[in-house]
């Protein structure tokens, strides 16, 4: 027992030190989680900044060369049949300057193109960005350092024209300058209608425009304010699976640096997913992966409106959880120095409070034993023991005061040591399944000492090591309150009798209507397989359903004319008066709502609610047609009975509207059996 004791503390020390480092790992885990969770929100916050801003620009632009392209000069100019710029037309050459001076202005009001009079005559063209008109023949008018042979740009203006809508390109590299540095160039392509167009789509030319980022929109990146070192903020396209960088990178990377989505890092199965790329397919989701520099970084991104281009927020992960790395590391600490000095203190501790709790422990268990032998023994009820081998192991002082039987040697007896062998087998039949229900109750009645006993019979299933396969015996008396109910049960049904007797005096056209209607509700009951309980109350729904005629004038009940109109409704009211007198009486099933819908149709045509189909009770189904059989099977004063087959087959025409089809079919089974019915039909 101490060795067993031992293991199991050593055991529980065991799962308590595991659990506990666990649990410390599980928080140090959460609180990272909780961290990149912060910089989540910090990086999206930052991310929509940024979005704002860049978009800002661009709508700047746009607005800007919309403005040039609405200009009546300029749509006057691409208006005219012939176009061009060396006309020697007094009118024409200053209409033609005073367009340069508006693409100058322009030019200079965007701030992001090289004007021309910014420009000396003999200064090597380095520039290549400015303002261009064009139309599908070529260029028309041009700023001096306008690129003009372009693809990238010839591509942009075209499909501008084609399209007859604005187009904003993707950041592309124009070449190397003299210093062999990239030249990275954003284009804008606007239509320009002809002048006084009546037609939205008659475009005649548009607005180019080539800007070079560096000066600006690449300014707007750049975040030299924040306290982080490895935050970036990023412009980057996709190729399907290539992801294109459009802004400045860092390490020596250069702009329109290229990287696969998903890369190799050597290895046969390991594959590296670059964080850029899945953000940039994901707009506005969340991601840890490598960056193009093959470092980990937390990212998210977003796209920049009226282009193909996002934007991407980032950071590197060593920087974003570098504190809560080193509070982590000191919490890690910190706990398990403390499991440590719990795990030392419980050892030290545990031989003296083991003792001290076995000592508890057994005065516990004495007081319990002698508190449930002071409970068994007060209380009247018979308990006994039985164990695997249905031998006594307990019996209560009840039982053995009923029995006069000594129970200090009782232990290891047959159970017919104080039952005959009759009731010792039906008390043995009680007993529960060995795999099966561990309590079973049952009602019995057992015959000893010359006089009926009820019993309420428990009997449960112990589980207990040292009761393994035993069971327990409650026999609770319930003779007297047995004795009760059955009374009260002959009150009930003489109240019944006599109600059901009032109403045949009421009508006696009637007689005997009510208990044929429940003989033929309980044959169907029963041929549709019923269950007990159900069919009783069934049997008193049919017993008390016409109560409500003692409300309908027996004159009028008696009546062998038509009723009137108006009869009719009253005599309908018969169901409602018959729920008002039972509804304060209190019955084992749902009488009253039988009673209530005797009358429905399952098509809705009945009374009094117009109820239907699944919501009328098939006990209501069943009293239905047994009402309207025996009314038209039994004879009245004034008539004799249908023939029970005549009246079979009314019943069948109106299945499926009136009445349950099964129920009729249930009816066509029994009355084959029952041929007393037919002396209903001769006139008493």
């Amino acid at each position: 027992m101490n060795n067993k004791q031992t293991i199991f503390a050593f055991m529980l020390l065991l799962f308590f030190i595991s659990g506990s480092i666990w649990l410390v790992f599980e928080y140090v885990s959460s609180e990272r989680q909780r961290d990149k969770d912060d910089w989540q929100a910090r990086l999206n916050i930052m991310a929509e900044s940024q979005q704002h801003v860049i978009e800002k620009w661009f709508d700047s632009q746009l607005a800007n060369i919309n403005e040039l392209a609405s200009n009546p000069l300029v749509q006057l100019y691409v208006s005219q049949p012939e176009l061009s710029v060396t006309s020697r037309d007094e009118t024409s050459r200053g209409q033609l300057q005073h367009l340069k001076n508006l693409i100058n202005a322009t030019a200079g009001h965007a701030d992001v193109f090289t004007a021309i009079n910014n420009i000396s005559n003999n200064a090597k063209n380095k520039v290549n960005d400015g303002i261009a008109i064009v139309s599908d023949k070529g260029v028309l008018i041009a700023t001096r350092y306008f690129p003009l042979t372009n693809s990238v740009i010839t591509d942009s203006y075209r499909q501008a024209l084609d399209k007859k809508t604005a187009i904003v390109s993707n950041i592309f590299n124009l070449g190397v300058n003299g210093n062999n540095e990239l030249l990275p160039r954003l284009v804008i392509v606007v239509p320009v209608s002809s002048v006084q167009s009546l037609q939205s789509d008659d475009i005649r030319a548009a607005v180019v425009a080539v800007i070079n980022p560096e000066g600006n929109l690449y300014k707007l990146l750049s975040k030299d304010w924040l306290a982080t070192s490895s935050e970036e903020t990023l412009i980057v396209s996709l190729d399907g699976e290539v992801i294109n960088y459009l802004s400045p990178l860092k390490n020596g990377y250069n702009t329109f640096h290229k990287q696969v989505g998903v890369t190799d890092d050597g290895s046969v199965t390991t594959k590296v997913f670059n964080a850029e790329a899945m953000v940039a397919n994901d707009i506005g989701s969340f991601t840890t992966g490598a960056d193009y520099r093959r470092v980990s970084v937390l990212a998210t991104a977003r796209k920049i409106r009226n282009t193909d281009m996002m934007l991407v927020q980032k950071i590197d992960i060593d920087e974003a959880l570098a504190e809560s790395k080193e509070y982590q590391n000191f919490i890690l600490t910190i706990f398990l120095l403390v499991v440590f000095i719990v795990t030392i203190s419980f050892i030290a501790i545990w031989r003296h409070a083991t003792s001290l709790r076995l000592q508890k422990a057994t005065r516990r268990l004495e007081a319990r034993a002698a508190l449930l032998n002071a409970i068994g023994d007060s209380i009247n009820d018979h308990i006994f023991l039985l164990d695997h081998k249905n031998k006594l192991v307990f019996i209560n002082d009840a039982l053995a005061r009923s029995f006069s039987i000594d129970n200090v040697d009782i232990r290891g007896k047959a159970l017919n040591h104080i039952f005959n062998t009759e009731i010792t087998s039906q008390l043995l039949e009680v007993t529960p399944e060995q795999d099966g229900e561990t309590v079973r109750n049952r009602e019995m009645r057992l015959e000893f000492k010359d006089k009926r006993h009820d019993y309420h019979v428990s009997v449960v299933g112990l589980s207990n090591k040292d009761y393994k396969r035993s069971h327990l015996y409650v026999m609770h008396d319930i003779t007297e309150l047995k004795d009760i109910q059955g009374q009260h049960n002959r009150v009930m049904d003489s109240i019944i009798s006599t109600l059901v007797q009032v109403i045949d005096k009421h009508d006696p056209h009637c007689v005997h209507h009510s208990e044929r209607t429940r003989e033929v509700a309980v044959a169907i009951a029963e041929s549709m397989g019923m269950t007990g309980d159900k069919i009783d109350t069934l049997a008193m729904a049919a017993l008390l359903a016409n109560i409500g005629k003692l409300y309908v004038p027996a004159e009028m009940l008696t009546n062998a004319e038509p009723l009137t109109e108006e009869e009719a409704l009253i005599l309908r009211e018969n169901i409602n008066y018959s729920v008002e007198i039972l509804q304060d009486l209190e019955f084992d099933g749902p009488v009253i709502d039988f009673v209530r819908q005797k009358n429905e149709c399952l098509d809705g045509s009945g009374y009094p609610k117009g109820v239907s189909g699944d919501d009328i009770h098939q006990e209501s189904r069943i009293l239905s047609v047994a009402n309207a059989f025996v009314a038209m099977t039994s004879s009245r004063a004034y008539r004799s009975g249908k023939p029970i087959k005549e009246v079979l087959d009314i019943l069948i025409t109106e299945a499926d509207t009136r009445y349950d089809r099964q129920v009729i079919a249930a009816l066509f089974n029994v009355a084959e059996n029952h041929s007393d019915w037919a002396n209903w039909q001769q006139v008493k």
